[in-house]
């Protein structure tokens, strides 16, 4: 169990979990579980499962998406009060990450790994890979670096395959 399902319904239980427990490595893995007395390994079990289908709405991964995929401009001060710095913080490093990986994924076509086809001799090889490398600078990056509509790095194979 990652204790960040637990932090997000409950600031009490991310405190209780950030103060030393007095055992050495106490909850550091599994071979160091936290030892809760009086609560079986099953109780604790159904209480996890519970957690995990019912206290966990059905909205957060959507919304969590949203978020991450939407302008930082799009949330206004209000909301922005009611994320936090720390959420916010969350939301601006993730949307960091997701465009350097989508820069790179346009930047570095896929290489073409197969070797070539009894078919095919060496130099036609050769040209299909710059082919291939045409083909994605002037398609699929294009697409991926668009300004106001950029292709989504999930769409890539499909875009790829209607071409």
């Amino acid at each position: 169990l990652h204790q960040g399902v637990l932090f997000v319904h409950s600031p009490t239980l991310e405190n209780i979990f950030t103060l030393p427990s007095g055992v050495a490595n106490d909850g550091a893995d599994e071979d160091h579980p936290i030892v809760l007395p009086g609560i079986s390994g099953e109780e604790f079990e159904h209480f996890i499962s519970w957690l995990y289908h019912y206290m966990i709405p059905q909205w957060i991964a959507p919304s969590v998406r949203s978020l991450t995929l939407a302008s930082l401009s799009a949330i206004d001060e209000d909301e922005a009060l009611i994320l936090g710095v720390r959420v916010y913080l969350i939301i601006a490093r993730a949307q960091e990450v997701m465009e350097t990986e989508r820069c790179t994924i346009a930047a570095v076509p896929p290489g073409l790994s197969l070797p070539p086809s009894p078919a095919c001799n060496i130099s036609h090889h050769a040209h299909c890979k710059d082919v291939w490398t045409h083909f994605w600078w002037q398609k699929v990056a294009c697409q991926l670096l668009h300004p106001y509509n950029p292709l989504a790095i999930s769409a890539l194979v499909e875009y790829v395959a209607q071409q």
